[in-house]
């Protein structure tokens, strides 16, 4: 099998011969690169306690470590896909899997927050360069027919690696290799990176144009502009309050993505090479996909963030713990992907992409009904039957829906292709953490509101039978009801209100004994009231996520019938209607082309 001009991007040059073999040792070495930049978008979240005791990091540091890195990914992307056209997806490739390994060793050997906040960006940038290569090499690896089972295996890999993130890094932050600690989260992309290298170096084909092009600078400036300030606002809103400076980066995002849309669509049509091909966009495929990917991966990253929060914060439990919680999760994801060829084949892609998004929805509203927020614990096996199920929705809607939006790219336009939908999984990942963080920490608020009061009053019963003294038992359990209203009605619910940190006890006195002698029963109220709060908020939100499923689910049987080529050129017109190009679309001379509307 070679790699010619079926599978390559047109005026594509050096190109070796790839026999069947070494195209699947290639396709594993892509997907090794995959994994380790899907993983590091979550695996830093369990160790993040850890690190910030370690380096010693302030709260604003701290979101910068959570957030850099999807910045540096998201904003990248495009330019990344026009970058590996003009030198080579192969050379851009390997020397991105190289700089994303070194830059995960200088991550892991980060003796101050700042360092380790520079290089979490400089591991995003490398990422994404990765990231914008490999559908596009991955098309070219492989003939048209075998795209649904190649690109299937890329979005079950990418999936499994966000969902076994927060497995992993539990497992490496509790074993604490050679002392290590945290830092393995980092340390152990190196075998993985240089397996990936020796896969891959001699066996991807170089996808090179043929052409040098210019460069398109405004695309450049305008999307990468536009995109942080679009993204940084969303990661950091919730922390700093929403002040106004956010909401003026936002609305200046929509003025510089719309002059974006403007610019590329002026190149494209005097026949430049645009940084993103608008005429993507007419295939209504193309662009109900990437819709689809911006809502599903919205509802993703809000749901293992709701996770994480319930469970660490809500029912207190550990970094090991609260990653193995989503093994169930990720096991099922792993079902879902290996069902979803067979089920493409059988029932064809939109068909599938909704019954992958009603399993989802099912898997989520019966958590939420398993879930029981009067209890300060989990029950494990009442969770993993829904656990898995959501996973295996997950898996079915995940691994086809690379196909389903390029199944109607061509050799031209795969590279801009390639950066656009990573681009867009990112930013519906951070819409989604900024609109269900926000939803999420308001149902805690509203929790709260009933919480509190029957916390309060268990709490008295209990004082009742202490050894604090009857004149001060009302004034304890007052002074714990007005601490966790302040804390639980707070933009920062998962810390103590002001005051009344732990350690703000007097250290002698009348004080200090009454502390002493109700610190059991505070603890158990404590724990209670979090529990109920907590679990009830995701609770809740797991309500709204399923519905959003559905929605997905019903959006995705818009993909069952599609416009299609029969002959080449560009445009739209009905069904067997021929038209012929003007020349001047595209850059192209004009060609007869045929339209025809089919179903999966």
């Amino acid at each position: 099998m070679t790699a010619d001009a079926d599978r390559a991007p047109s005026g594509a040059v050096g190109e070796p011969e790839v026999t069947d073999r070494a195209a699947w040792v290639a396709l594993a070495g892509c997907l090794l690169g995959v994994f380790m930049q899907m993983l590091d978008t979550t695996i830093v979240n369990i160790a993040l306690p850890d690190l910030t005791v370690d380096l010693a990091a302030s709260t604003s540091q701290q979101l910068f470590v959570l957030t850099v890195y999807t910045l540096a990914f998201a904003c990248t992307l495009l330019t990344a896909a026009i970058v590996g056209g003009r030198l080579g997806r192969r050379r851009v490739f390997i020397a991105s899997v190289v700089a994303f390994t070194v830059t995960s060793v200088l991550c892991g050997l980060a003796q101050t927050p700042l360092e380790l906040i520079v290089c979490r960006g400089a591991q995003g940038v490398s990422a994404a360069m990765m990231s914008a290569q490999t559908l596009a090499l991955i098309a070219a690896l492989f003939p048209k027919a075998r795209h649904g089972l190649v690109f299937g295996i890329y979005g079950a890999v990418a999936g499994l690696a966000a969902m076994l993130g927060p497995v992993v890094g539990g497992v490496l932050v509790t074993s604490d290799v050679f002392g290590w600690g945290w830092r393995t989260i980092f340390f152990v992309n190196v075998p993985m990176g240089l397996a990936a290298c020796v896969l891959a170096r001699h066996r991807l084909p170089q996808l090179r144009q043929a052409t040098r092009t210019r460069l398109d600078g405004p695309g450049v400036v305008l999307s990468t502009a536009g995109l942080f300030l679009l993204l940084y606002p969303l990661a950091v809103g919730r922390e700093e309050g929403w002040p106004a400076h956010l909401w003026v980066m936002m609305a200046s995002a929509a003025v510089l993505l719309a002059a974006f849309v403007v610019v590329e669509r002026w190149t494209l049509h005097h026949g430049g090479i645009p940084l993103l091909r608008v005429d993507l966009f007419r295939s209504r495929r193309f662009s109900i996909g990437l819709t689809l990917s911006l809502l599903f991966f919205s509802v993703f990253a809000g749901f293992f963030f709701t996770v994480s929060v319930s469970v660490q914060f809500g029912l207190g439990y550990s970094a090991l713990t609260t990653g193995l919680l989503a093994l169930p999760f990720a096991v099922g994801g792993a079902a879902g992907s290996l069902m979803s060829p067979l089920v493409v084949t059988r029932v064809g892609a939109a068909v599938t992409l909704c019954t992958g998004g009603v399993v989802l929805a099912v898997g989520l509203a019966w958590l939420a009904w398993t879930l029981d927020s009067s209890s300060v614990s989990l029950s494990v096996p009442a969770v993993i039957a829904p656990l898995i199920v959501g996973g295996v929705g997950t898996g079915l809607f995940v691994a086809p829906l690379q196909t389903a939006i390029l199944s109607d790219t061509e050799p031209s336009n795969i590279g801009s292709a390639s950066g656009c939908v990573p681009t867009v999984q990112h930013i519906g990942a951070s819409l989604g953490l900024a609109v269900v963080t926000l939803f999420f920490f308001g149902q805690v608020a509203t929790q709260a509101q009933s919480a509190v009061p029957a916390v309060r009053a268990e709490l008295s019963g209990n004082l009742d039978d202490s050894t604090v003294d009857p004149l001060f038992r009302g004034a304890v359990a007052d002074r714990f009801a007005d601490c966790a209203t302040g804390q639980l009605t707070s933009a920062h619910p998962d810390r103590p209100a002001p005051g009344c940190a732990a350690d703000g006890t007097a250290d002698g006195g009348m004080a200090a004994d009454i502390a002493r002698a109700a610190s059991d029963d505070l603890r158990s109220a404590a724990r209670s009231v979090a529990a109920w709060t907590f679990v009830g908020a995701f609770q809740v939100t797991l309500w709204v996520l399923s519905g959003m499923c559905l929605v997905i689910a019903g959006l995705s049987l818009a993909l069952g019938c599609r416009w299609r080529w029969i002959v080449g050129g560009a445009g739209r017109t009905k069904p067997g209607r021929q038209r012929t190009t003007p020349p001047h679309q595209n850059g192209e001379t004009g060609s007869s082309v045929v339209w025809s509307a089919d179903q999966d």
